[in-house]
């Protein structure tokens, strides 16, 4: 292969669960384990082949896989300690003594065992190595000198970070709400421990690199690194999981480096772990079967490499060089759906933001003005549109006025009315006080779309409750029921009590830091105090004002509970939990009674880990649900110079259509905007792609050329 070495050393690290040819997780008989890249490079390149780590979930270690001359591999499931290997066809149990028996640095040193005594026998024998480390797969067991390491590292917190409920989104998420405290503490745990998981990872590739520099291997060696699916904490309400079909659980760390690759380069087009097999036979100079999905990446980076003289061949070969701009997105089996016109339809009279706005605006608690305990109300603009206020809220409040047929004003504001012309009257209050005060008020547009999002998050979450439907929240188990129901209200039981007082708490402890805020915020207003008095309304009586607006103050103060509790939670770390126990459930009740019909459901408590950082006692346990049987979908991810957005089918008919140019974190499902022949477009890909066979007529329907006839040529090899 013309600009790498021959025959190169190869090292593919992963992190997390590995498939067979690094696709889905998909269970399949062993009938596919004879075509790995494994088996081509041993018979066909003369490669020493060698596996260390986490094989396949349920491999049960009773055979050893086709085209590995050595073989240590996993039984079951990820484990740190107290698990049980395949070295070479012996089962050999670890314990728990990190000294001898931490996986991620077992599979370092007998790693870098195999690569001493084989170079010890042939020092010029290339060699093809998988390194499947566990991290950062649960139970998350970080090594002993790192448990301490990243107190108060949030940075799983993004822009999706407790952003709930959803209801623009699939069943699940509508029915998702924003966490509780103990939801939130464990999202910040869990990410603490997942951190120091990988730290074992880091040291033990550095020692890797180190050995293969004393070798003189390491210029001869090409590093693949990456992990199979990414991972969720919070996002959108989820306590955690791996499943969704959004970039924090799709997208991956996706490393190359080695001989004849451009150096400090980073890749925009879609690139898959299906793109690892064929690349792998590429740098050995293999060609790469028909039946093999994915392609090499190895001339996709050549794209990227410094301008440098080529022949008039490479120039145009390289010209015709075209790569796919969309990839396939699914989970679980295709059932036979309506047409995208009456599923659209269908969506539309159920989400349609306007239409949901409408029809609970009619409701009588949501009427004007303002009363005691009223959360919102609703108006009709000049346009017949609904407009949304919170009553309780404090907001900026201004208008200009004229004065100059009041003598006094006039006298008191000329030196302003001559840099301005006209008063400007500005004051913090209620939208409830205003509507005492008989005085009417319009909201910039910020505020306007702020206060009508939240209101459907309200109202979303309210319909949600009041339908009596599972909805996230403590899941705590009835006196008089068999099982764990979630519900958002605080039961009559001391564990809730006490986690929702601690949420009260929080919010105080908010309060209390907004309030030194002010004050400073006051002490510079007293510095700067004007010569005139303040005005009340009644002042004004011989001005002419406009319109009076209202604005979220300048600092956030106002932004709602949505906002805060989604971005706050960092005091609830705190004694407030002082005192949770297990009277109200069991350890044993609680496990066999933490089932919500169609959901895939969790408990953790104390006992979950086993060694440090621990989850404190005092938070108790919790059940939690982070899936459901309606979850399944269809997706095609599509990144091009023109296209950044992500479509989605879902198993009840629903549809969603995200622009993560405008919308990078996916927040809004847009899919009312997307014109119903485009929509079609995108089905009948989607389609496509779901069942097209073999390599040319799957990558075909991956480009831009899509909807044309698919050419059968074979441009997996650069060979």
């Amino acid at each position: 292969m013309s600009g790498l070495l021959n025959r190169p050393n190869i090292i593919l690290v992963m992190t997390d669960d590995q498939d067979i040819e690094l696709g889905s997780m998909q269970v399949s008989l062993n009938n596919y384990e004879k075509n790995t890249f494994a088996v081509y490079l041993k018979n066909e390149a003369s490669y020493t082949t060698a596996y260390f780590g986490k094989y396949l979930n349920e491999y049960t270690g009773s055979y050893i896989p086709p085209g590995w001359d050595y073989w240590m591999g996993l039984l079951r499931n990820s484990r740190f300690y107290n698990y049980t290997v395949n070295v070479n066809g012996n089962k050999i149990k670890h314990g728990w003594d990190y000294e001898k028996d931490y996986f991620t640095d077992l599979i370092a040193n007998d790693t870098i065992a195999f690569i001493r005594q084989l170079r010890s026998k042939d020092p010029f024998k290339p060699y093809m190595i998988v390194i499947s480390f566990p991290a950062p797969h649960g139970p998350e067991d970080p090594a002993p000198q790192y448990s301490a390491w990243f107190q108060d590292v949030e940075t799983h917190r993004t822009e999706a970070w407790n952003y709930a409920p959803n209801p623009d989104k699939q069943w699940l998420l509508q029915h998702t709400g924003r966490m509780e405290p103990v939801h939130v503490i464990f999202t910040d745990v869990l990410h603490r421990r997942r951190l120091q998981t990988l730290q074992s990872v880091d040291s033990n590739i550095q020692r890797l690199i180190n050995e293969l520099r004393n070798l003189g291997d390491l210029s001869n060696t090409v590093f693949i690194y990456t992990s199979d699916h990414g991972y969720h904490l919070g996002q959108f309400g989820l306590v955690k999981g791996k499943n969704m079909p959004y970039e924090f659980d799709i997208r991956v760390p996706y490393f190359i480096r080695g001989p004849g690759f451009p150096k400090n380069i980073s890749i925009r087009e879609p690139v898959m772990n299906v793109d690892i097999a064929p690349t792998i036979l590429d740098i050995a100079g293999v060609a790469i079967p028909r039946h093999m999905d994915g392609r090499s990446l190895v001339q996709l980076m050549r794209q990227y490499d410094k301008p440098k003289k080529k022949t008039k061949k490479e120039a145009e070969k390289m010209e015709e060089f075209k790569w796919r701009d969309t990839v396939l997105i699914e989970r679980g089996k295709m059932a036979k759906l309506t047409r995208i016109r009456d599923r659209l339809m269908k969506q539309r009279g159920r989400l349609s933001k306007d239409l949901r706005v409408q029809k609970a605006c009619t409701r009588s608690e949501f009427r004007e003005p303002c009363r005691k305990g009223q959360q919102w109300k609703c108006i009709h603009d000049s346009s017949g549109k609904w407009e949304i206020f919170k009553c309780e809220v404090n907001v900026d409040i201004s208008k200009e006025c004229d004065c100059s047929s009041d003598p006094i004003l006039k006298r008191r504001y000329r030196r302003s009315r001559r840099k301005h012309g006209r008063i400007s009257v500005q004051r913090t209050a209620t939208i409830a006080q205003l509507d005492n005060e008989g005085e009417t008020v319009s909201l910039d547009e910020t505020l306007q779309k702020f206060w009508e999002e939240e209101f459907l998050q309200y109202i979303q979450e309210k319909e949600v409750v009041e339908s009596g439907e599972w909805y996230q929240a403590l899941c705590v188990r009835y006196n008089t029921s068999t099982s764990v129901i979630c519900k958002p209200k605080v039961f009559l039981d001391s564990k809730l009590w006490t986690i929702h007082k601690a949420k009260v708490d929080d919010r105080i402890e908010n309060l209390k830091r907004k309030l030194l805020l002010y004050k400073v915020m006051r002490r510079t207003l007293k510095r700067r105090r004007p010569s005139s008095d303040f005005l009340s309304p009644s002042d004004l009586s011989g001005c002419i004002c406009s319109d009076t607006h209202a604005r979220l103050p300048g600092d956030g103060s106002s932004h709602s509970d949505v906002l805060w509790w989604r971005k706050s939670g960092k005091n609830i770390h705190n004694n407030s939990f002082a005192g949770i126990n297990s009277k109200s459930s069991n350890h044993g009740e609680l496990h066999a009674n933490c089932a919500v019909p169609q959901m895939n459901c969790f408990v953790h408590g104390a006992d979950h880990w086993r060694t440090p950082p621990f989850w404190p006692e005092r938070y108790g346990q919790f059940c939690f649900c982070q899936n459901s049987n309606n979850n399944t979908y269809w997706c095609i991810r599509t990144l091009n110079s023109t296209h950044n957005f992500l479509y989605c089918e879902f198993i009840t008919e629903f549809i969603s259509y995200y622009d993560l140019n405008a919308d990078p974190y996916q927040l809004h499902n847009i899919i009312w905007s997307i014109p119903l022949g485009i929509l079609e477009q995108l089905s009948r890909q989607l389609e496509l792609l779901r069942t097209c066979q073999g390599h040319a007529q799957c990558e075909h329907y991956s480009s831009s050329l899509w909807h044309l006839p698919v050419m059968e040529s074979d441009n997996n090899s650069i060979n």
